[in-house]
């Protein structure tokens, strides 16, 4: 009974994911990690179908090798819903505090203009800037992201023109553009804040998909900062998760490593010591 209806839900998940794959498929979508969604819908009915099959069969060995398949798969399902559960809370806790600096991290322009995610990430920034000036304390916001190369010009130019057009000051408006990654987002940034003369607290802004992961690497460059996670676009939510999920499990991927040989260790004892049947 349990099993049937672990195969009926991972089944309905599978199909949701699927769906929305074909959907970014439709909309131009190419590189895979737009279609993590697809692929990962993809590999769950794999999963879900090789899971009943060996149900099915019903021999000790096949009962073995569903214990150890439902076994890591239980553990990978269990830290994404650890992931999924941390990087909703962090990115929706409301931050009262002002600071010294805004960085806004860059994902990317659409035929050279800021893309709806993007979009997202500077209305909280200047949400964020207003209540701070309101305050009394006026921040310095730094557009801190390179040129990739599908675009016309730096993501920092983009960043910059839409903050400007929608109020702040030119002048408390600085630019990154040589960043490629989250790691050089965060070091270039603090660099031109350093040049700057501006020191003190820093807040920075990203979707809430990728506060984590933000998070996870000032804090390895040592930089002192709050992150802020701004809504992700419906549409783009399972993939971007998904790839974020991925990153996280590449950062601590020797701790997941471990845990997953441990759980082979003791399926493997189970095997010899006749817990489980062979």
């Amino acid at each position: 009974m349990f099993l049937s209806v672990l195969a009926v839900c991972c089944a309905l998940v599978a199909v949701l994911l699927v769906g929305n794959g074909v959907r970014a498929l439709r909309r131009g979508a190419r590189s895979l990690t737009r279609l993590l969604a697809l692929v990962a819908g993809t590999v769950l009915l794999a999963l879900d179908a090789l899971v009943v099959v060996l149900a099915r069969v019903d021999t000790p060995t096949s009962s073995a090798v569903l214990v150890l398949v439902l076994a890591v798969a239980g553990y990978v399902a269990v830290a994404f819903l650890v992931f999924l559960g941390a990087a909703l809370a962090y990115g929706h806790v409301r931050v009262s505090e002002q600071a010294e600096a805004l960085v806004v991290l860059g994902c990317g322009l659409v035929h050279g203009q800021v893309s709806p995610m993007l979009r997202s990430r500077l209305d909280r920034a200047v949400e964020v800037f207003r209540r701070s000036d309101a305050a009394g304390r006026t921040p310095v916001v730094v557009a801190s992201g390179g040129q990739g190369a599908d675009e016309d010009r730096t993501e920092a130019d983009a960043m910059a023109e839409y903050l400007v057009g929608h109020g702040l000051p030119a002048d408390l408006v600085l630019r990154e553009p040589r960043s490629r990654n989250t790691r050089e987002n965060l070091r270039f940034s603090s660099a031109v804040l350093q040049d700057a003369g501006v020191d003190g607290r820093t807040l920075v802004v990203t979707n809430d998909y990728h506060v984590m992961r933000t998070a996870i690497t000032a804090r390895r460059t040592g930089l002192d900062a709050r992150v802020l996670g701004s809504p992700t676009a419906r549409q783009a939510v399972p993939s971007a998760f998904l790839r974020e999920f991925a990153a996280v499990l590449v950062m601590h991927r020797w701790w997941h490593l471990a845990a997953v040989v441990a759980i082979v260790a003791l399926w493997s004892l189970g095997l010899a010591t006749g817990v489980l049947p062979r």
